[in-house]
């Protein structure tokens, strides 16, 4: 059993921190990247951290509201591991005219997030270890780049990322161009430049149109690829079944999640294949893990989206666990980051997730609110 925790409050600073490989995608081109450096404060001094992406930098005002209000709502409370899904579930029942998507529930996976780094923090394990996971080894794919582009450039620099960390064994190529034939150029470029070993995902960040969702999925079917993520809206669940069912190459969906019911309803509608959440949408850790029993249950392959130094912890005690995607947005501003190795990650023993901020990096980041 873990000591309870107490909150005091909470301390959250904004930074929009810029990217080493500048991303173009169906839904932006990103050349920063906004995010939350959350202290979740304990008496007797200790903390739950949580670096929070709020993927557009409105997130960086409106997140921090809600957030500060559910921490007001538990302040002063004992609040053990076995409270914390009690805890969550009165939150988002506190949220519920706000809604159960959006802000609303980015405020309370970061509530969730951080508690559980708490927790860890203050029983002396890794994150993991108190989730009930191993440190296995974690299959990591890059997903740094290889954005829409011109095919000799994603060429070179799938060439770049291959090179970096001791190697990668998978990438990911983002899609979603003016036509089939772009698609392919494109991929043929990245295999040429990686050769016939390296596995090659694709994400179309929901671009494709519903009624020619099935033509160009078809058109890329024969590539090869390891899977295709979110080739229309996230909640077309109709368009994501037929496609599933009619392709070779497995469906990926999951990110936009705002619930793990949603994600459950999508897996038994079968619209996927593969199943990728993301722990600032589906509710933190609590979201996830129910999720990711559900999963288990019906034997479907998880992997993670962003965050990868809190997203291994939490995918360590994934049964279906799969792939961990590695995106180096915010690094910077750790001290020691969680770095794959030749394809590879490997959590460490620190307490919680092991996470301290490199105030260095961080003071040039720093934005107003």
């Amino acid at each position: 059993m873990t000591a309870a925790i107490e909150i005091t409050g909470v301390r959250i600073r904004r930074a929009m921190v810029p990217v080493r490989r500048v991303l173009n995608t169906r839904v932006g081109r990103f050349t920063r990247g906004p995010f939350l450096l959350i202290d979740l404060e304990l008496r007797g001094g200790g903390v739950g951290r949580v670096l929070g992406f709020t993927f557009m930098p409105v997130g960086l005002k409106v997140v921090p509201i809600l957030l500060e209000e559910l921490v007001a709502s538990v302040k002063g409370r004992k609040i053990g591991l076995a409270d914390v899904p009690a805890v969550h579930d009165a939150c988002q029942k506190a949220l519920t005219h706000m809604g159960h998507e959006g802000v609303a529930q980015m405020a309370l996976s970061m509530l969730d997030m951080a508690l559980h780094d708490a927790l860890a923090r203050e029983a002396g394990v890794p994150l993991y270890k108190l989730l009930g996971g191993t440190n296995a080894p974690l299959p990591t794919y890059h997903s740094c780049g290889l954005g829409i582009a011109e095919p000799q450039d994603v060429a070179r620099e799938a060439r770049e990322m291959l090179a970096e960390h001791g190697g990668f064994t998978h990438m990911k190529l983002r899609m979603g161009r003016d036509s089939a034939a772009g698609e392919i150029a494109a991929y043929q470029a990245v295999r040429g430049a990686v050769g016939p070993d390296v596995m090659i995902s694709c994400d179309f960040n929901q671009g494709l149109p519903s009624v020619s969702a099935l033509e160009t999925c078809r058109a890329i079917d024969g590539l090869g690829l390891a899977w295709i993520e979110e080739p229309v809206a996230y909640d077309d669940y109709d368009t994501q079944a037929r496609l599933a069912t009619k392709l070779a190459t497995p469906i990926q969906i999951g990110e936009n999640w705002w619930s793990w019911r949603v994600g459950k309803a999508a897996i038994e509608t079968g619209a996927c294949d593969y199943v990728m959440p993301d722990l600032l949408r589906i509710g933190g850790v609590t979201g996830w893990m129910r999720l990711a029993r559900m999963a288990e249950a019906c034997a479907v392959p998880f992997s993670s989206h962003l965050s990868p130094d809190y997203s291994a912890h939490v995918l360590a005690a994934t049964p279906t666990r799969h792939w961990l995607e590695f995106m180096d947005w915010g690094q910077d501003l750790m001290q020691d980051p969680l770095l794959p190795v030749k394809g590879f990650t490997i959590l460490r023993d620190a307490p919680g997730t092991g996470l301290d901020w490199n105030e260095t990096a961080i003071a040039p980041c720093l934005v107003g609110g």
